[in-house]
């Protein structure tokens, strides 16, 4: 595809996509990108094990970083007397933890919701423990990879593709794996069983989209759209089937008057038009328009694609600063600033010559807190021993981002 190409074709592609998420700490989504990846190279494992292996462990890794952040908004509902809700939480964090000390604190507050429960003479409802004690002997790796994929959606609309039956089921594996004419066709069952106000429209409009049949598409995504004009990311589908078209006005007059209708701009679409402004060379109105939105409601996604076209064009000075006010937003809420942000953070600091032992530092602790900065990090302390004149420990760095 073009400009925008939405789906990727290799595992490799897939596997860049799930990087890219995880650097943002989207790891629901980047775990579905690894999970894709690895169906693409089932049948296909010749002379492949080191790729193989290598998305694996990203796949655990994302599954085991989705579990503490599940922990984290499970302790958070606890500490709001939301308990009901942290139960759900811990136990979709119990099945994605794999590290003792995750586990060991899932346990234990499973103990304290219980206890609490207990004072307060409420059960909890025991259908999720019962279904893990006594697995059904028709659920299969695909009933598993089906629902890991509704787990990364938003949640109602996760739930309503759990309820939408096996026409479906099939359909959405299928469309998921790169299987677009038979996705296509179970789709159209699906459709058929489950009417235009579900939200089958939207995945049978994504298979046709990808056999070339725009303008079946474009009919499927304007039917679920009728249905669901706040949906970001069907609003985003139809813009790229205008894209690929070449109607670049027709998608800037669907942003606008779908974002203009919305109380709260998604973000995905508040940065798709920036992205398809500065790509068509208006990079002063695409810079205008992500500023008024910050101006309106700070996202940090948003002050990091802006601080990336001022990069572009040359004023790092307004491109560190945005970063440095992300940075700050983070800190004054609490939570680590994302990794991205720091990691183009310090490259800013290292375009501009700093070698200082504070940048250094700075590398090698976000390798530490996010492992899959490493090979960045890594590289970036290499270059700048080197530098520096120290090329032993240029060598060391280097073999470490390998």
């Amino acid at each position: 595809m073009g400009l925008f190409s939405l789906f990727s074709k290799s595992p490799e592609d897939l596997e860049k996509k799930g990087d890219a998420l995880v650097l943002s700490e989207n790891y629901g989504p980047a775990r579905t990108e690894y999970a894709k990846a690895l169906e693409k190279l089932v049948g296909k494992e010749a002379g492949q094990g080191a790729v193989l292996a290598r998305i694996e462990e990203k796949y655990a890794g994302c599954g085991e970083s989705l579990a503490r952040v599940h922990l984290e908004n499970a302790v958070d509902l606890h500490e709001s007397g939301i308990d009901a809700e942290a139960h759900h939480l811990l136990h979709l964090a119990g099945q994605l933890a794999t590290d003792g000390e995750t586990k060991k604190a899932i346990e234990e507050l499973v103990g304290q919701l219980s206890s609490s429960m207990a004072g307060e003479g409420e059960e909890w409802d025991d259908d999720e423990e019962d279904a893990d004690d006594a697995p059904s002997e028709s659920y299969t790796d695909a009933d598993q990879s089906f629902e890991a994929l509704c787990m990364s959606l938003p949640e109602a609309q996760g739930e309503a593709y759990m309820d939408y039956g096996d026409a479906f089921r099939n359909g959405y594996s299928a469309l998921n794996s790169g299987a677009f004419a038979e996705a296509e066709s179970a789709l159209d069952e699906a459709l058929q069983a489950n009417g235009e106000s579900s939200y089958v429209p939207l995945e049978l409009g994504s298979a046709c989209f990808n056999l070339g049949k725009t303008e079946k598409a474009e009919t499927l995504f304007r039917t679920f759209l009728a249905h669901h004009p706040a949906h970001a990311h069907g609003v985003e589908l139809l813009c790229h089937l205008y894209l690929e078209e070449g109607h670049q006005e027709k998608a800037l007059t669907l942003l606008d008057e779908n974002v203009g209708a919305m109380t709260e701009p998604a973000v995905e679409l508040v940065l798709l038009k920036g992205r398809l402004l500065n790509d068509l060379g208006q990079g002063e109105a695409a810079e205008t328009w992500l500023a008024d939105h910050l101006e309106n409601q700070w996202d940090d996604n948003v002050a990091f694609f802006l601080a990336s076209l001022k990069k572009e064009k040359g004023d790092a000075p307004a491109s560190r600063k945005l970063l440095e006010t992300s940075m700050g937003h983070c800190t004054g809420c609490g939570k680590r600033p994302p990794s991205h942000i720091q990691l183009t953070y310090a490259n800013l600091l290292k375009e501009e010559g700093d070698t200082s032992v504070g940048l250094i530092e700075r590398y090698l602790k976000l390798a530490m807190e996010d492992p899959s900065t490493g090979p960045y990090a890594y590289q970036a302390v290499s270059e700048i021993y080197r530098t520096r004149g120290d090329n032993a420990e240029a060598d060391r760095y280097a073999a470490m981002a390998s």
